[in-house]
């Protein structure tokens, strides 16, 4: 549900950036050219934006992911490590 409501805010966000402006070569002059390099790198810029901000969510949920993940192996060392102890007294004996 977290990860939904991060996926629409930054929809949100960022779509006040959005432009159905596309970049056109209109002639071969260095100004139209140089209008043109302008106009795709600010495109670029606001595409980086929003894919690094979804890769920042997804680092957050793997990261959390990961968190869980060590504190379930914590979990089954403890218990291997009890049943070892258990299996090295019943054989003592």
């Amino acid at each position: 549900m977290k990860i939904l409501i991060y996926y629409l805010s930054f929809l949100i966000f960022f779509s006040n950036n959005v432009k159905a402006h596309e970049c056109v070569l209109s002639g071969t002059s260095a100004k139209e050219i140089t209008i043109y390099n302008t106009c795709l790198t600010q495109q670029n810029k606001n595409n980086n934006l929003v894919t690094i901000s979804m890769l920042k969510v997804k680092i957050d949920k793997l990261e959390k992911e990961n968190l869980l993940l060590k504190e379930k192996l914590l979990e089954i060392k403890t218990r291997f490590d009890n049943l070892s102890s258990i299996i090295d007294a019943y054989t003592k004996h």
